[in-house]
C-alpha cells in the first residue's frame, strides 16, 4: 500500500481555443503567449499513471500558490481520503492516511531518477500548462504546420516547445536529455477558457528514461484531466502538518 500511495504522489507531481492573439516577428519577446497568470488556483482532476508494473488511478484535488507550494490531496476509490502531501522549492511530503505514516523526500530525487532538473516552478508549468521554460532572443523561432516551433538548449536538455498558432499556448513540448537521452514529452488537450484565463483541461505526459540499477529502458505514463478550476480564491488553504502519532516510513 505505501508503494501505491507514493506512486500515486508521484504523479502529481510530474500533471483548442480559437482566440486568436498571434502577434510574431523575428525577435523571440514579441511571441504573445497566453501564459496563465495567477496568484492561487485550485483542481479538481482525475489522474492516471501507468508504467510496466503499475495501472493507478486517483481523484486529485490540489491547490497551488505560485512560486511557493503545492498542495494535494488523493483519493484512489470509494470517496476515502488515502495520501495528502505538499512540494515545496526543496522538500515533498507525503502523508499515508491509511497506515498513519508519512514520509519527506527531496525534489532532487525526481531529477536524479529521471535526469532532469525537476523544481517547483517547473512543477507548476507542467500542471496549468505554462510554456515551462522562458523564450530568450537566443532561440530559434519558425512557424510550421499550425504551431510557433521554439528550439531551445536547457543545461544538458535539447527541447523543442510547440505553440498553437491561434491558442497561443503550449500545446506540445519535447525534450531529450543530450548525455543520458532520457526524453519527455507532453501533450496538451481540450483548452478551456476560465475567468478570461485560457489554459489545458487534459495533460498527456510520457517520461522514457533508464534504469539506474540495469540500464533497462522504463516508460512512464502519466494523464491529468482538470474538471474543476478556481484560480486566485481568497480562502484558499495551505495549512500542512504531520500529525504526531504518524510514525516515518
Amino acid at each position: 500500500m505505501n508503494r501505491f500511495i507514493l506512486c500515486l504522489a508521484g504523479l502529481l507531481i510530474f500533471s483548442a481555443c480559437s482566440k486568436k492573439l498571434a502577434i510574431f516577428s523575428s525577435k523571440s519577446s514579441q511571441l504573445n503567449l497566453n501564459n496563465l497568470e495567477y496568484d492561487n488556483l485550485s483542481l479538481k482532476s482525475k489522474i492516471k499513471y501507468k508504467d510496466e508494473n503499475r495501472d493507478l488511478k486517483a481523484t486529485a484535488n490540489i491547490r497551488v500558490k505560485r512560486d511557493s507550494i503545492i498542495w494535494f490531496s488523493l483519493t484512489p476509490g470509494l470517496g476515502i481520503e488515502a495520501a495528502r502531501g505538499v512540494v515545496t522549492k526543496d522538500s515533498i511530503i507525503i502523508l499515508d492516511k491509511i497506515h498513519k505514516e508519512y514520509q519527506v523526500l527531496k525534489v532532487s530525487d525526481l531529477s536524479e531518477k529521471y535526469h532532469f532538473d525537476f523544481d517547483l516552478k517547473l512543477l507548476e508549468s507542467i500542471i496549468i500548462g505554462n510554456l515551462i521554460w522562458p523564450i530568450t532572443d537566443e532561440d530559434e523561432i519558425k512557424k510550421e504546420d499550425g504551431y510557433f516551433k521554439v528550439q531551445k538548449s536547457e543545461g544538458d536538455l535539447s527541447v523543442m516547445n510547440y505553440i498553437g498558432a491561434n491558442s497561443m499556448k503550449l500545446e506540445k513540448l519535447q525534450a531529450v536529455s543530450d548525455t543520458s537521452r532520457n526524453a519527455l514529452s507532453i501533450h496538451y488537450t481540450e483548452f478551456l477558457k476560465e475567468e478570461g484565463k485560457i489554459l489545458p483541461s487534459e495533460i498527456n505526459m510520457q517520461i522514457n528514461y533508464r534504469s539506474k540499477r540495469n540500464k533497462a529502458k522504463k516508460v512512464s505514463k502519466v494523464q491529468i484531466r482538470h474538471s474543476r478550476i478556481n484560480i486566485n480564491k481568497e480562502d484558499l488553504n495551505f495549512s500542512f502538518s504531520i500529525p504526531d502519532k504518524y510514525d516515518p516510513m
